[in-house]
């Protein structure tokens, strides 16, 4: 007898259900890359506001550069959203997303002030970050928020360093004179001293080459922020009363700091007339940079790139273990307080923005140890992690450590850019005019007083 083996049989119902889930995981991938093409093809675009401008000098073009990759990195990485620049000034950016918001202007990413942050609160122009921020894990929020800078800023916007600032010299000047490069003015009185010893006429045809200090007192928030606000520190006094909601700047520490500052240009000599005009980048940085002075006070963390770039520092930008200052060194306000304004950019979403979750997560993926080390513009890092690093244990760094940790912070009033505004004046007509400088002073925070006081 043989024996046929027969097959077992499938019930219909299993062989169509199996052919169901296999039509539907089919459907699911076409669907899935069919969405992921579409959103390459068709990304959310966000806009990203910057004050980056490539005529205005080298510190700006390696600004641009790194923003140029960053954006590169995050749209390889995010397919889905493109980022497009948008530029303003400098000191006007802020007041953009304000006059933009009122007239119904959106915007997505924008820089944004520490100091203009109470403009913006009344404004309402800034979206509340909170929501976001509460995401971030336990470590994430401890690494960055440590700082005096995220109080300024937060909750309308997150910092992307720690900017402050230091006098920057010519170790190659000092020797050249017999000044010994390591031994540098420690108050206001050895400063004037060593500028009047520094400042040259190297051919011999009664102009100056070389001047002792460079500084700034032009029509901008930067001639308050580094050029009047150290010295009015120096002698006790202080901007604006937070108590009384008024300016103070006509006091006698302010008398103090504008005849420190006028003797400077019209006595001593050794800072230049034309520190009035132009703008901080032209006065300041190119001018040191072409050997204009022997020191130069105001000069920000942010511009620690370009003297690596000059070939004036090693290892200093991206920061090494073996850093070190060769040409130009740096050391923290030759004042009582060693003080000089300390604040930083930070990044804000416009409440009007169609894409708060996209451009947020653009913020999140910049500041972020791996994108911040080699900005140049994020100044000192914001990041507490950075600063274990052996490569931020030199001894150029731990003078900018030095002088973050005496800095000081603007008023804080909402009426900050008219303060900056009228106290900029107010230096300007001194210096060019020549006018008293009490009664001067005292004209100008009048007129202020008038107009914004309480607030």
């Amino acid at each position: 007898m043989s024996y046929v083996k027969k097959e077992r049989s499938v019930p219909m119902r299993r062989v169509k259900l199996e052919k169901w889930v296999i039509t539907l995981v089919v459907i699911v991938l076409v669907m899935g890359v069919a969405l992921t093409s579409s959103l390459a093809q068709n990304p959310v675009t966000i806009k990203f506001a910057h004050f980056y401008d490539p005529m205005a000098g080298t510190a700006h073009i390696m600004n641009i550069e790194w923003l140029e990759k960053t954006v590169a990195a995050f749209e390889e990485e995010n397919p889905g959203i493109k980022v497009e620049f948008e530029w303003a000034k400098w000191d006007e950016i802020d007041i953009r997303s304000i006059r933009d918001y009122a007239a119904g202007i959106p915007h997505d990413v924008m820089m944004s002030s520490p100091q203009l942050m109470p403009k913006h609160a009344i404004a309402g122009d800034y979206l509340d970050l909170t929501s976001y921020v509460a995401k971030w894990p336990k470590p994430r929020a401890e690494d960055i928020n440590w700082t005096p800078v995220w109080g300024k800023l937060f909750p309308l916007g997150i910092p992307l360093g720690i900017h402050t600032r230091t006098t920057v010299y010519r170790r190659d000047f000092f020797e050249r004179y017999g000044l010994d490069p390591d031994r540098v003015p420690e108050d206001l009185e050895s400063l004037i001293e060593y500028a009047q010893f520094l400042t040259r006429d190297t051919d011999g045809d009664g102009r100056t080459d070389i001047w002792g200090l460079g500084m700034y007192f032009g029509a901008s928030r930067a001639t308050i922020e580094l050029y009047f606000a150290p010295y009015i520190w120096n002698f006790d006094g202080k901007l604006w009363d937070p108590e009384t909601k008024r300016a103070d700047f006509a006091s006698e520490a302010g008398v103090k700091a504008t005849r420190f500052v006028y003797d400077l240009v019209n006595t001593y000599k050794v800072t230049p007339e034309w520190a009035t005009v132009g703008t901080y980048d032209e006065v300041g940085l190119i001018n040191f940079l072409n050997g204009t002075y022997a020191m130069f006070t105001g000069f920000g963390s942010y511009w620690i790139g370009p003297l690596e770039d000059k070939g004036w520092v090693t290892g200093i930008f991206p920061p090494k273990p073996y850093g070190k200052a060769t040409v130009a060194d740096v050391f923290v306000a030759a004042t009582k307080p060693q003080a000089q304004f300390t604040n930083a950019w930070g990044l804000s979403i416009n409440k009007l923005s169609e894409h708060p979750d996209e451009s947020f997560k653009f913020i999140d993926f910049i500041v972020t140890p791996e994108r911040l080390i080699d900005f140049p513009d994020a100044g000192l890092p914001t990041l507490l992690s950075l600063w274990d690093t052996p490569e931020l244990q030199t001894d150029f760094y731990q003078k900018w450590l030095k002088a973050a940790m005496y800095g000081k912070s603007m008023p804080y009033t909402a009426y900050y850019g008219e303060l900056a505004d009228t106290v900029a004046a107010a230096l300007q007509e001194i210096l060019i005019k020549k006018v008293p400088i009490e009664a001067t002073l005292k004209k100008f925070e009048d007129e202020y007083n008038a107009k914004y006081a309480g607030e």
